[in-house]
């Protein structure tokens, strides 16, 4: 067994109560797959912006076949304890200082030509969980721009997000605390995603069959 410490779990209490991370975390991928029409993540190379510890935790412990995974995360101690602790020599873990208000303040701004610290590398598969409800738009950009030019262009790009319908484009759920949920609405965040480089395959709302999402995009290279 691959034991993650507690102090790692970010996920909200509600989720928490769900099940162990492991366990929510097969959850959400298996999920993703169904979206992308696939069976698993067999044979693939996942790349995992904002990865914490819970896809590491399922991977590990719930045997999740796959070719590679790249964790890229903010917050430098989760990747430490990963890269020194994770017995699986397909997974592999990069901090990435990009700013954010609330996760990484001292980081360098984030900017839509930044490099992610993994080469050139290319994936089949790009998610992002539980990021962009907590990006503002300029940051939401620059993200998906970074990452297209990681994924092939037979590739596919997964990612949950907090929409709501308006005239309002965005605003902050808890406007004291920026960036603890971001609000979009679906026109705004469609035209943050085709200005990127990608374009959307299909649109889902949040807790389908009661899992731990908000709403989520499943896009292809444009």
């Amino acid at each position: 067994m691959f034991v993650v410490p507690e102090r790692f779990n970010r996920n909200s209490p509600d989720v928490q109560q769900l099940a162990p991370p492991a366990d929510t975390g097969l959850w959400l991928i298996e999920y993703m797959c169904e979206r992308i029409g696939i069976s698993s993540l067999d044979g693939l190379d996942v790349l995992d912006l904002g990865c914490g510890v819970r896809f590491a935790d399922a991977i590990v412990n719930r045997d999740i076949l796959l070719k590679s995974y790249v964790g890229i995360e903010v917050e430098k101690e989760i990747v430490d304890f990963l890269t020194e602790n994770c017995p699986d020599k397909r997974l592999s873990f990069v901090h990435f200082d990009a700013r954010h208000p609330i996760y990484n303040r001292g980081g360098a701004s984030l900017l839509g030509d930044a490099e992610l610290p993994i080469n050139h590398k290319k994936f089949d598969v790009a998610c992002l969980f539980s990021v962009i409800t907590h990006q503002i738009p300029e940051d939401t950009r620059s993200l998906l721009s970074i990452l297209r030019r990681h994924v092939r262009d037979d590739g596919r790009l997964f990612f949950s997000a907090t929409l709501q319908a308006g005239d309002f484009g965005y605003r902050e759920m808890f406007p004291e605390t920026p960036t603890a949920n971001s609000v979009y609405t679906p026109e705004l965040l469609t035209t943050i995603v085709e200005a990127s480089g990608w374009r959307i395959l299909s649109v889902e709302g949040p807790a389908p069959r009661g899992l731990p999402i908000q709403d989520s995009l499943l896009c292809a290279p444009a």
